[in-house]
């Protein structure tokens, strides 16, 4: 949990709330929440009312995705509900899936940093700044 205060300091110094927490199993077949996401995730609500617990499911990914890959939980009333796949939208709408598309396309999540990268290689950005800038460049084009 020490890593979460860490990621809570420099969001705050962004002026930004951890609001939630997102994850993907590392094998296919796996559509578990485990026991650490829960953990985390319930510590995330504690601070912000509403926190999502957002999963991916890794069955739902494709090279021409046309429907939401993410099942996503939202805090309410002390316990995780299930958000209905049919009222989640994207900021951005469809633009939101061709992106991950042509993100799996190009193979850019091999270049992905997550915090557990970072804490075993404080030299990572898991931030992911470089990967931010090429997805910001694909708004402009």
């Amino acid at each position: 949990m020490k890593n979460i205060l860490q990621i809570d300091q420099l969001a705050s110094r962004k002026g930004l709330v951890i609001a939630g927490y997102y994850f993907a199993n590392e094998n296919i077949n796996d559509t578990s929440i485990d026991k650490p996401a829960h953990r985390i995730a319930d510590k995330i609500a504690e601070n912000f009312s509403g926190a999502l617990l957002v999963a991916l499911d890794n069955k739902e990914l494709s090279y021409s995705m046309k429907s939401n890959p993410l099942r996503v939980s939202q805090h309410v009333d002390g316990k995780w509900e299930v958000k209905d796949k049919s009222n989640l939208s994207y900021e951005g709408g469809t633009y939101v899936l061709d992106l991950a598309c042509w993100l799996l396309k190009s193979e850019k999540q091999r270049s992905l940093i997550d915090f557990d990268n970072h804490l075993d290689n404080v030299a990572l950005d898991f931030q992911n700044q470089k990967l931010n800038e090429i997805i910001e460049s694909t708004k402009e084009s």
